[in-house]
């Protein structure tokens, strides 16, 4: 990869994570380096030293952990080319620190009072990551910076595709992932299904984070990537492969369509979480509040500026979304699909489905192509 390659893969990746992301040279000058969280002056040590240092045993495109004094962690991997060269992901953390803990980290390393302060405010501005999502970037990284998977505009594109959930882009763009495989293929000489395996676990880890940014919680997005996971390694043949990664791309999509809570603001965002996440059971404004802390009139108001609608009709949108989804298909019955979605009543349930769609739950079934509703 050519050092504009090499630029265009780092922005890639801190727009996807938002964390910082700088290549080093060995004498720790960076080539490139994209921060939003400048370290201060009495913690820039020079915490590449040590990376550079561990770094050496690996071969291009292996990677480490490292975790400083401060319990600033970093990921790090050789680049193959040019060879002299180290990208490094971080810093994060992977605990929340308490009060005692960063009173240990500002003794052991004689910091002042005043640099107390500041390290708080620091760690409030880091992202805590667990072991399965450093994994995540960390694969990530190193496969995208291996080899050129796609020029930096295509990447863009597809992941701020399925990130905005526009469903046509994406049906456009999985044309040009699979012609990005095919030249992978060749990555691990003589196994091509190995290497476009490794690149479909690559891509199931892009879409994961795009369908993040785009606003879906983890929680849907822990099933379908460890589902897509489980699939692309079952899978035997390259074609597979190819309707996999076409798959792949449309449910992320689809996800961010019906389950993304972007654009609110954090207390609405965490209502509409904890609503998309209990649509199966009763659900009230009392409960939401509760769940969330706050005062359910207030609640209640900025729902409905936000939103745009009641928290009663939002919480009958999405159970009718998804009671389509059910429906589209010949089974379950109609009653058990009201049931499934949080409507105890199955007259009610019919009434708001059609309030919502023009049609009877029976009509949509048997013409699943009808009148819709959209996020």
């Amino acid at each position: 990869m050519t050092a504009y390659d090499n630029q265009s893969t780092a922005e890639l990746i801190h727009s996807l994570t938002q964390i910082d992301i700088a290549i080093i040279q060995k004498d720790g000058t960076p080539v490139v380096q994209i921060q939003e969280n400048v370290l201060p002056a009495f913690h820039r040590l020079n915490e590449f030293d040590p990376i550079f240092q561990q770094i050496e045993q690996f071969h291009a495109n292996g990677y480490l952990t490292y975790t400083d004094s401060a319990q600033l962690s970093y990921v790090a991997a050789r680049l193959d080319q040019p060879d002299d060269q180290v990208v490094v992901l971080g810093p994060f953390l992977t605990t929340t620190l308490t009060i005692d803990e960063i009173n240990d980290i500002v003794a052991m390393n004689s910091y002042t009072i005043s640099e107390h302060r500041q390290l708080t405010q620091l760690y409030q501005s880091f992202p805590v990551l667990a072991e399965d999502k450093i994994n995540d970037l960390a694969t990530l990284m190193t496969n995208l910076f291996s080899r050129q998977l796609a020029t930096a505009h295509e990447k863009a594109k597809i992941t701020n595709a399925i990130a905005s959930g526009d469903q046509v882009a994406v049906h456009r763009l999985n044309t040009t992932m699979t012609k990005i495989f095919d030249s992978f293929s060749n990555r691990i000489p003589g196994k091509p299904l190995r290497s476009s395996k490794n690149i479909c676990f690559v891509f199931n880890t892009i879409c994961r984070i795009a369908a993040h940014k785009g606003g879906v919680h983890p929680v849907y997005l822990n099933d379908i990537s460890e589902k897509y996971a489980l699939l692309i390694e079952r899978q035997n043949t390259l074609q597979g492969l190819h309707i996999l990664v076409h798959s792949m791309t449309r449910e992320y999509c689809q996800l961010v369509l019906t389950l993304s809570t972007s654009g609110y603001s954090p207390m609405i965002q965490r209502a509409a979480d904890y609503i998309l996440l209990n649509l199966g059971h009763p659900i009230t404004l009392n409960q939401i509040a509760q769940s969330i802390g706050t005062n359910p009139s207030y609640l209640s108001r900025k729902f409905k500026q936000e939103v745009g609608m009641t928290i009663t009709d939002y919480v009958n949108h999405r159970r009718i979304v998804l009671a389509k989804q059910y429906l589209s298909r010949p089974t379950p019955s109609i009653t058990d699909i009201a049931l499934m979605t949080g409507f105890n009543d199955l007259n009610y349930f019919i009434r708001v489905f059609k309030k919502l769609t023009g049609q009877t739950p029976l009509q949509f079934r048997q013409k699943p192509t009808g009148s819709g509703i959209q996020k």
